[in-house]
């Protein structure tokens, strides 16, 4: 018996895929609680952000309280007021270091306490000349007991190298007062003396120096972006299963 050519033969409904449900299944949990990892990380710098704002609220710490608690100089982002000498003949430029879309140097020099104890002080950012890159910026010199607020701050970060390894000290000329990079331990050494930590100046700018530095970063925003792409990436494991097992047969038998 002949069939009517209107009719046509049922097309085969496509095999269900364990392999593909399991890949989907294993791609869906690992990225979703990626997505997860990165909220409880931007919780944790939204508490530390907070933490480091209440610590900026609290009352300066004066040498005296140093003394008592020599503790409190690994105390990072907590206010000083501190006296002490300016040691001008040590102060040293880390170059190429950028401010509000400038480029520029941030000016360190050792401040000699009343105690007798060493700690560097980033003093500010100073513009770099526009035609002599090398050329110092003129920092005023005050000489005697000066007095400073600030608050304590980590260490430069160091730069790589040519070599891909970050150096503890390095110039751009032979006894330059410009450096690439720079640590602790290398200015303890060749100083003589423990640098006891590192202040961050915010004293108000002046003629040579800017000090308006910029707000302290966690980056939690970053965190919540990260999240978002992995519960984007889960969600998409999912379709796109959804596609390739029923979505797509099914287009196919319509048009068929």
């Amino acid at each position: 018996m002949k069939t009517s050519d209107s009719q046509t033969a049922p097309t085969a409904r496509r095999p269900f895929s364990w392999f593909l449900l399991l890949c989907c299944v294993v791609v869906c949990l690992v990225t979703a609680r990626l997505g997860v990892w990165q909220m409880d990380r931007a919780h944790e710098k939204t508490q530390l952000a907070d933490a480091i704002a209440d610590k900026l609220k609290e009352p300066a710490w004066t040498l005296s309280d140093f003394s008592t608690d020599p503790s409190r100089w690994q105390v990072q982002f907590h206010p000083v007021a501190l006296k002490g000498q300016w040691q001008d003949e040590h102060t040293f430029f880390l170059g190429n270091r950028t401010h509000q879309g400038g480029t520029g140097f941030w000016v360190f020099t050792p401040l000699v306490l009343e105690d007798g104890q060493w700690i560097l002080v980033k003093r500010g950012w100073s513009p770099r000349h526009p035609v002599d890159p090398s050329r110092l910026p003129r920092i005023a010199k005050e000489s005697g007991v000066v007095s400073i607020t600030g608050r304590l701050d980590a260490p430069p970060t160091q730069w790589m190298t040519l070599s891909g390894a970050p150096a503890s000290e390095t110039s751009t000329q032979p006894d330059s007062k410009i450096l690439d990079n720079v640590d602790m331990k290398s200015l303890s050494e060749r100083w003589q003396h423990d640098v006891r930590a590192v202040v961050l100046q915010t004293d108000p700018s002046d003629a040579e120096l800017r000090r308006d530095w910029p707000a302290i970063d966690v980056k939690v925003d970053t965190h919540w972006g990260y999240a978002f792409q992995w519960f984007a990436l889960s969600f998409t494991s999912v379709l796109l299963f959804l596609w390739y097992q029923w979505f797509k047969p099914w287009r196919e038998t319509q048009h068929d």
